[in-house]
């Protein structure tokens, strides 16, 4: 490795080596893997021969990030690269160095402050051993750190005993963190707050947890002994949970705490639109009662999906018209609620009121208006309004150094630190930069981050940029492979990645079209490897077979399918009416999950706005008018 190093810092940089591009990216990976085991002259050389390349202060960041004694180097580096992806990676273990050698004004004079708990409880703590330190002030600080439901750094401990010894540390306090630990935090912090309760209330401690683990202990009437104000808490709580798994012991409980004088006003409302939103998602035909008993200024868009689509279900139209015209206004001006309110005149024998409605709507790009559209029998809008940037605003941001670091992460396939960089480069770009940057990406066919990029600002109406014609050879061969529309490929892996090949899910969803490990090897019928699943036309290849497969599994149903994709096919098999059929715009706008319902819609745009893009004929929206799903009864 010493001899391979000593060539690449003896040899000069010819005139053929700097031509080639590719030579000089080989030597800064070579340079990169070794600039943090040479000595201070041999380092020194190596940042002097890549002086002039974009990348080179990784190579001084490297090499500071094995030398974290070097103070003064580390604190000029920091100052020049200050806000850029190299800061942090390089501060936060100076930082920490900088702790463990107890130089506290070093500390402080570096840290500008973070939502890394770690630091922040360091930080208070240097700050509050100042001789002219005021407490009072930093206590509310401590107290945020501390009040959460989870166990922070060991760091934290120290400080947290000093802001408990100041008398900071309430039965209040105590109460509250427990709530979040029981409450979606981590449950392994409750034994440790019930030591910091009174005795008397460390039993509602153990009442959390069984409640959190298995809330249909709360239907048992000895559970609440009502001794004790905080038991109300715990029976919110548990409701909230136990309505989704077992309805009717939830309104059993319910009846016991309806007229209880220490429940509170918040508590009931919060228990009551739980009941509301869970009772509807069921459907079940007790929905209604709940959700009209909340009071007005509770309904937001999440209320109001519920009380439409509740009365959708029951196909009860004046219903729909009453639940939409009730809405507070800000909330019935969407258009998914102006689409409904002309569905609802249009089933009352109301055309003149439903086809204005429509018109305005047929004019807009989205599920409703094209579905408006449809129902007008007029053609689909797609809006389109390009940016407008100039050659002279290209040729500036092409100059950007951010820019240009991320032109070569990408050249390298470090499309990790490429993104930070153009991440970096949004953060600290005003709103007419960020159009530019857009426009740049795409010509790059970064197109990732050019639809990043327009969504970051908000504009919507760049259909080129927006919905780019990526990977279109790739997905037109394989969807014919198929049998498949390539426009619906195509707007499928559009809303799955943005069509980001190394896209990784939290579920673990791999690649352009975000397939699951299991699935793959279902479809090739074989082994498949992970990476294969990051290689666009391995995972385009899957990805259409498994629509084909999914249009076959359910008759050949496009938002079944489309539904399928996203749910799982037994999960939206579920969902299909057995005894009845439903239009199918109905369906879709009462399917159970947020997640899935907002998908089928985005796919139907998407798949819209591809087909117009491919010059396909097919008009996505048309069949859906007159489709009906579940089972019709001539």
């Amino acid at each position: 490795m010493i001899f391979v190093l000593t060539n690449l810092l003896l040899a000069p940089l010819s005139a053929a080596s700097v031509s080639s591009e590719a030579a000089l990216r080989n030597e800064f990976l070579q340079a990169e893997r070794q600039i943090g085991s040479v000595s201070y002259e041999q380092a020194q050389k190596l940042l002097q021969k890549f002086a002039d390349y974009p990348l080179q202060p990784y190579l001084e960041q490297r090499r500071l990030q094995q030398f974290l004694t070097a103070d003064e180097r580390i604190a000029d580096f920091l100052q020049r690269q200050s806000g850029t992806p190299m800061d942090w990676p390089l501060r936060k273990p100076w930082l920490l160095h900088l702790a463990k050698r107890q130089k506290s004004a070093l500390f402080l004079a570096n840290y500008p402050g973070s939502n890394d708990a770690e630091l922040e409880c360091l930080a208070l703590r240097y700050q509050l051993a100042l001789p002219d330190a005021d407490a009072a002030a930093l206590w509310p600080q401590v107290t945020q750190l501390w009040l959460v439901g989870k166990s922070q750094p060991k760091a934290c401990d120290p400080l947290f005993a000093d802001w408990r010894k100041a008398g900071q540390q309430t039965q209040e306090r105590v109460w509250q963190r427990l709530m979040l630990a029981a409450e979606g935090g981590d449950t392994s912090l409750i034994p440790y707050l019930k030591t910091q309760l009174p005795a008397v209330q460390q039993p509602l401690a153990d009442m959390y947890l069984k409640a959190r683990r298995n809330p249909a202990v709360i239907s048992n009437a000895r559970f609440f002994p009502l001794k004790q104000v905080q038991e109300r808490d715990i029976a919110a709580y548990g409701m909230k949970r136990l309505i989704w798994r077992n309805p009717e012991q939830a309104l059993k409980v319910w009846q016991r705490f309806a007229n209880d004088p220490y429940f509170t006003a918040g508590q009931r409302l919060d228990v009551q639109r739980q009941f509301a939103i869970a009772l509807a998602s069921k459907g079940d035909d007790r929905a209604a009662e709940w959700l009209t008993a909340l009071p007005a200024e509770l309904i937001d868009s999440t209320l109001a999906h519920w009380q439409v689509s509740h009365a959708l279900t029951q196909l009860d139209w004046p219903k729909v018209q009453q639940s939409i015209e009730a809405l507070p206004a800000e909330v019935a001006k969407d258009a998914s609620w102006q689409y409904w309110l002309a569905r609802s005149y249009e089933q009352q024998n109301q055309p003149e009121l439903a086809q204005p409605l429509l018109q305005r709507l047929a004019l807009q790009r989205h599920f409703y208006g094209f579905m408006a559209a449809a129902k007008l029998g007029l053609p689909p809008s797609l809006a389109h309004a390009p940016v407008t940037v100039s050659e002279q605003e290209l040729a500036r941001l092409q100059l950007h150094p951010a820019v240009k670091r991320a032109q070569e992460w990408l050249a390298l396939g470090r499309l990790t630190e490429a993104r930070r960089e153009w991440n970096h480069l949004q953060d600290s770009s005003d709103e007419q930069q960020k159009l530019v940057s857009a426009k740049l990406a795409h010509q790059l066919q970064w197109y990732e981050r050019a639809i990043f990029s327009l969504a970051d600002v908000g504009y919507w109406d760049d259909i080129e940029l927006r919905f780019p014609l990526a990977y279109q050879d790739e997905i037109a061969q394989s969807s014919a492979k198929a049998d498949i529309e390539s426009g619906w490929a195509m707007a499928i892996a559009r809303r799955e990645s943005s069509f980001m090949a190394d896209a990784a899910s939290p579920v673990g969803a791999r690649g352009l079209m975000q397939l699951m490990p299991a699935t793959a090897r279902e479809i090739a019928r074989k082994p498949v490897q992970l990476n294969q699943l990051y290689n666009p036309v391995v995972n385009i290849d899957y990805g259409t077979d498994y629509l084909n497969y999914l249009m076959k599994r359910n008759d050949g149903n496009l938002l079944v399918a489309t539904a399928s994709y996203n749910a799982g096919y037994s999960r939206v098999k579920q969902w299909i009416p057995k005894d009845h059929a439903l239009p199918a715009d109905v369906w879709v706008e009462t399917i159970p999950y947020r997640e899935t319902r907002d998908y089928v819609k985005a796919v139907m745009a998407y798949y819209q706005i591809y087909n117009i893009r491919l010059n396909a004929p097919t008009d996505v929206f048309k069949p859906l008018t007159t489709m009906q799903i579940g089972v019709v009864v001539d």
